[in-house]
């Protein structure tokens, strides 16, 4: 239960600090004075994202809530007797939360906020029209959010699987004729058995053949005359020697030693021209295959475009490597695509298991809404929760032997359908429900959630839209008694609602000595009760008609 609400620094109100009791708080004032603001506040507070008006500086909301509801302990790290919970608000938009003074996420708070207080506002009723507000509605009376977010998880995984199979399908083709263009190349490249030291060799053979017969023929001759012709230097240099050798000058000693020399190194001379000879003496066979080695390389040059034979080898490693990734790929297929039935069996079992939930939470909620709408007025009426199963006959995925749709929140939908007459058929909300009979609805459906979920808190924020009169009068007598099981918060602007037995706020607005607005709240004695209906009856000249109707709205004796 919702004990207290402080308010510092917010909009219009400076200040407030408000105590609330256990059954039935009506809050009342002028259209503007910030009775919606409070239900805001109380929302921003629990961790959802309230409709606020900007900031100037740091605002403070704290509630405090006893007893805990058992369900709340189990999300406590400790057992509390109490829950203070604190929300700090700056104008940058940063927003701080605390629970009995450690800081606490919103994901949090609003886990507890679903067993703490079951808040309505303005925009619920009109949301009441939308099949997912219907959805909603009955899941949380179904409380299915366990097994709705682990269902959710599994679409989420089972989603992407699918977007992925079906790309990895649509690129099969594609893949397998990549595939087995990248092999012929591989085959090819790979057969060659490449190398840039054997390149570089060949291409050094490859130039000796082509001026082999050439060299052969001229090395041949000169070896010939240089060691083996009948007048070869060496044997005339010998002659010279011994020739001169035998006149007694002494000039001739550096003579011989210079001929003695030149006849060494035309030996040497001679002895390398025989080992170039000899090196240019390659065999035919051997010739043939370096000349079909050097073509080999060529043509893969010329084929590839690649300037190098280096080039060539990153463009084989290149290619191995995406035939690599593609094989893995086009492996991964069957394996993701046998992941994905599995994943398909698990979902539609879920959301079948979700859908039998919903039919039998809809049978009750569905008697207990009718239960209720008999109180406010609507005997007539009749409330039916249609649980419908998404059928689609080219849908690939079966159910029972039918097509059906998955959707992140199942294969079935939800739909509240009315009959406002026994003798008309029963019809989507839009279609049929008028003002009056839609804020009836939204009051029974609240208090049914109330009910099954046990909150010990429930707020309205002008559940009484569209309504007067009789239906007004019962309305507030179905508060009246449902405030006897469980506290209720209500901002309304009937009279007839306002006046029923409980705690009554006034909320007003008015200048300070600084002539800057405020919003004020107080609570009403009994006797201060009277003027705040009559005005709510009159307007704010009531007369004593007015006053006279607000102690008898009141149950208080004339004076």
């Amino acid at each position: 239960m919702l004990q207290r609400l402080g308010i510092e620094r917010l909009a219009f109100i400076e200040t407030a600090e408000l105590l609330w009791d256990p059954g039935l708080n009506i809050l009342t004032g002028e259209t503007g004075a910030g009775k919606s603001l409070l239900i805001e506040s109380l929302g921003t507070l629990l961790g959802y994202r309230g409709d606020l008006p900007p900031l100037t500086e740091k605002a403070i909301i704290e509630a405090e809530f006893a007893p805990v509801p058992p369900q709340v302990q189990d999300l406590l790290e400790e057992p509390a007797e109490t829950l203070l919970v604190r929300c700090e608000l700056h104008p940058t938009g940063r927003r701080r939360l605390f629970l009995n003074d450690s800081p606490v996420s919103a994901q949090l708070l609003r886990q507890m906020a679903y067993y703490l207080v079951e808040i309505h506002s303005q925009h619920d009723t009109q949301q009441l029209f939308q099949p997912p507000f219907q959805r909603e509605l009955l899941d949380s009376y179904a409380e299915l959010s366990e097994e709705l977010t682990h269902y959710q998880t599994l679409y989420r995984r089972w989603k992407a699987l699918s977007e992925e199979v079906a790309q990895l399908k649509k690129a099969q083709a594609e893949i397998a004729s990549r595939l087995a263009w990248l092999r012929t190349q591989l085959e090819e490249l790979e057969s060659a058995q490449l190398s840039t030291e054997e390149y570089a060799h060949i291409e050094t053979q490859i130039q000796r053949l082509e001026h082999q017969e050439q060299a052969l023929q001229t090395l041949s001759q000169w070896f010939h005359q240089l060691s083996e012709a009948p007048q070869a230097p060496p044997a005339l240099l010998r002659e010279a020697e011994k020739a001169l050798g035998r006149l007694p000058l002494p000039e001739i000693p550096p003579i011989l030693s210079l001929l003695e020399e030149a006849r060494s190194l035309l030996q040497e001379a001679t002895a390398q021209i025989e080992t170039l000879l000899s090196s240019f003496s390659i065999d035919p066979t051997e010739a043939q295959r370096l000349r079909q080695r050097y073509d080999t390389y060529n043509t893969l040059l010329l084929k590839y475009r690649a300037p190098t034979v280096e080039a060539l080898i990153t463009l084989r490693d290149e290619y191995r490597k995406e035939y690599n990734s593609l094989s893995a790929q086009e492996a991964y297929i069957e394996p993701a695509h046998q992941e994905l039935q599995t994943l398909t069996q698990a979902l539609l079992e879920k959301a079948y298991a979700l859908e039998l939930a919903r039919l039998a939470a809809a049978h009750t909620l569905a008697d207990q809404v009718q239960a209720y709408l008999h109180e406010l007025g609507l005997g007539q009426a009749h409330f039916h929760i249609a649980v419908e199963r998404l059928k689609d006959p080219n849908s690939p995925y079966r159910w029972q032997e039918e097509g059906v749709q998955l959707t992140p929140y199942g294969f079935s939908s939800v739909t509240f359908l009315l009959r406002t007459h026994p003798q008309l058929p029963l019809a989507p909300l839009a279609q049929v429900a008028s003002g009056g009979e839609l804020s009836r609805i939204m009051l029974a459906l609240k208090a049914a959630l109330a009910e099954k979920v046990a909150l010990p808190t429930l707020v309205l924020d002008e559940i009484d839209t569209g309504l007067s009169g009789e239906s007004a009068r019962r309305m507030g007598t179905f508060l009246s008694k449902l405030s006897k099981r469980f506290q209720i918060l209500l901002i309304t602007h009937l009279p007839a609602i306002a006046a029923q037995p409980g705690s009554h706020f006034f909320i007003w607005k008015a200048p300070d000595e600084t002539g800057s607005w405020k919003t004020h709240i107080r609570k009403l004695t009994p006797e201060e009760r009277i003027p705040e209906i009559a005005r709510m009856l009159g307007g704010e000249a009531a007369g004593e008609a007015a006053l006279a109707a607000a102690r008898e709205l009141l149950h208080l004796p004339r004076r």
